[in-house]
């Protein structure tokens, strides 16, 4: 750590902010999940993580050569990130944080779906050709389009070209074959909602392990991208009332339920409101 600047959580959280706030095709991908990361690491060098993206898309485009055939390029990506430097799925544990943050995945060349995917989406991006992701029910894949149509990319396993058929047998292996593959299900993903799934899985990883600090900070990023979520907000005021912090949980679950006036959680949640009112009152 000797040299090494650390970064204030409330830096990170600022920058976060700044990002959130940009147009979206403006968003870097490849930034943003390091900003989360940041929060957890904050010895973390940005710049240098960023760099070493940009290094791999150079080296990838000079051996293209100046071609821009589809087939050469996605080849060329495959056999530098997946065959050469070793990137590969990691699910023997689903909750280990490690294989979200980009930062460990850049390091480790290992991590889920959605992480892999996020270092394919950057790395395409930065060749000029359109990408997206993908949340198919069980796989986060990557979509590049171009002249030639559009293919849909699975960078958990090396980069392979998935056709419908195989996306219908990975929706099979969730929901026992009971759900046909529909349009909607191949849906792009705007940069924010990426980041929302990265942030949602992380909360849902400290929950599982209790560590409520931390989904805490997970919810307060989810808001930063939607401060109109208002399930977000009843898990935040939740999570306030779990850390005695009274005065907040009664904003959070107030404003949800200026949201969802209707929801059948309401009475249970207005009666939880007017208890911690008397509390405080009372102390």
């Amino acid at each position: 750590m000797h040299g090494r600047v650390l970064t204030h959580p409330n830096a990170a959280r600022h920058r976060f902010r700044e990002l959130a706030m940009l147009p979206e095709d403006a968003i870097s991908l490849s930034e943003a999940s390091l900003i989360i990361a940041l929060e957890e690491y904050p010895g973390l060098e940005v710049v240098r993580y960023l760099s070493r993206v940009e290094e791999w898309t150079s080296l990838i485009r000079e051996r293209l050569e100046g071609s821009s055939d589809i087939d050469r390029v996605l080849d060329e990506i495959n056999k530098l990130l997946f065959d050469e430097e070793g990137f590969h799925g990691e699910a023997a544990d689903y909750f280990d944080p490690r294989n979200t943050f980009l930062n460990e995945v850049l390091d480790r060349h290992a991590g889920l779906p959605i992480a892999l995917s996020i270092v394919y989406i950057e790395v395409t991006r930065r060749l000029g050709i359109e990408s997206a992701g993908v949340a198919l029910p069980g796989r986060f894949l990557v979509r590049v389009t171009g002249h030639w149509g559009e293919l849909l990319i699975d960078p958990f396993d090396e980069g392979r070209v998935l056709t419908t058929v195989e996306c219908q047998e990975i929706m099979n292996e969730v929901f026992g074959g009971g759900v046909r593959l529909r349009e909607h299900h191949l849906r792009s993903s705007s940069n924010k909602e990426i980041l929302g799934r990265v942030l949602a899985h992380l909360k849902s990883v400290y929950m599982t392990r209790h560590d409520f600090q931390r989904a805490v900070a997970s919810i307060d990023r989810l808001l930063i991208l939607d401060d109109r979520d208002a399930y977000e907000l009843r898990d935040r005021g939740s999570l306030a009332v779990r850390l005695h912090q009274y005065s907040e949980a009664i904003l959070y679950l107030e404003r949800y339920m200026d949201l969802m006036p209707y929801a059948e959680d309401v009475p249970r949640v207005r009666e939880q409101v007017e208890y911690l009112k008397g509390w405080i009152e009372r102390n």
